[in-house]
């Protein structure tokens, strides 16, 4: 069998194994750790990296991989699961997205890899800052032992859980089949997992979002390894049905990778829409004025070009305008964001609509 050993967690055949890599010095003398787990089977086969938390106060991911990476998994699964029920800890102890030593979004603090532009360094980007370095050590795990990826997060209260297809780049026209294999593998990888799947942002919005440096974008885009991310629905609560199918979700996926034995599970525990066609994800509808929001519609919802979405009132509650903010796709309704007060031109959702653009496309 593969040896993986993982900061202080080392693989065993056959057993669920545990340990932690050592994240950050703290200047109070303490170093924040990263929890691994290491499920390991008998007989050879791939290795499945599983991440969740990496925003503190997105928890789903949690549990799904407590009820999933078990001394019982260890005993049927195919190759190794290895699994970081959390990426940021000191995030996870203040239900807060960022850590506490760091304020920047620790999702887009990956490596850059080649998307690296060597003619802007300077002397600064020698030195990683705090959650770069914790990103840097996750990486080279993944880079070491990875056949798979699959990065468990959260999105909005009122949300669906749905799957993301990262943009994957590519260098020339030499590179361009294997960036076209990387997405087939993505898209097996979400359809197994069997929940809505959409395509992110168009190429050029997701590099300035930044998700390249995203755990998944990363993985996929630099270290060329089939990964992708799965919003669970709603954060900073638990939702015991959320959970359970996430869980068959996750199973799903280790099937496809041929480490499981089995038909897939049909997720029942939430709504789970089947397009008949690619969706990429859009913040929209967006208000032409400032006001008071109130939505017409729910989570999973499918919606037509001209739909009302929600009513905008002042704050008496007098309509503005015509009082209604309209939808100007056909599509799906993937988030409803929490915020009931609303500027001039602020998304108040996030859909999927149809995805006309490439999912692969040339590097920046």
């Amino acid at each position: 069998m593969k040896t993986i050993k993982i900061g202080t967690a080392k693989a065993k055949p056959g057993h669920l194994t545990y340990g932690f890599i050592k994240a950050l010095q703290l200047p109070t003398g303490f170093t924040d750790q990263i929890p691994v787990m290491i499920a390991q089977g008998k007989t050879e086969g791939p290795t499945f990296v599983i991440t969740a938390n990496v925003h503190g106060n997105e928890l789903t991911g949690i549990a799904v991989i407590h009820e999933l990476v078990t001394q019982e998994l260890a005993q049927e699964v195919t190759g190794t699961v290895v699994a970081i029920p959390s990426l940021n800890p000191t995030g996870l102890r203040a239900y807060a997205r960022s850590p506490d030593y760091d304020p920047k979004d620790p999702n887009r603090l990956y490596p850059e890899g080649r998307f690296a532009k060597k003619k802007d360094e300077d002397e600064d980007t020698k030195f990683p800052e705090r959650y770069e370095l914790v990103a840097k050590r996750i990486f080279a795990y993944l880079k070491k032992y990875a056949d798979f990826h699959l990065d468990l997060h959260n999105h909005a209260l009122r949300s669906i859980p749905y799957s993301i297809l990262d943009r994957i780049f590519y260098t020339d026209e030499k590179d361009k089949p294997n960036a076209l294999k990387l997405a087939s593998q993505q898209k097996g990888m979400v359809e197994a997992f069997g929940a809505l799947y959409t395509a992110d942002f168009p190429a050029k919005k997701y590099m300035k979002l930044k998700y390249h440096r995203s755990v998944s974008g990363a993985t996929l885009n630099t270290l060329r390894i089939p990964a992708f991310t799965i919003e669970l629905g709603a954060n900073n609560v638990l939702y015991p049905e959320i959970v359970r199918g996430s869980l068959k979700g996750t199973r799903n996926v280790l099937k496809w990778a041929g480490m499981l034995e089995g038909p897939y599970a049909k997720i029942t525990e939430f709504p789970t829409p089947q397009p008949t066609k690619r969706l990429r994800r859009i913040e929209h509808p967006r208000t032409k004025r400032s006001g008071i929001i109130r939505f017409l519609v729910e989570p999973g919802e499918q919606v037509k070009k001209g739909q009302s979405i929600a009513r905008i009132t002042d704050l008496v509650g007098r309509p503005l305008g015509d009082g209604f903010i309209r939808t100007d796709h056909d599509g799906y309704m993937i988030a409803l964001y929490s915020e009931i007060t609303k500027y001039e031109n602020d998304a108040i959702a996030e859909m999927g609509i149809l995805d006309t653009e490439d999912i692969i496309a040339p590097m920046p």
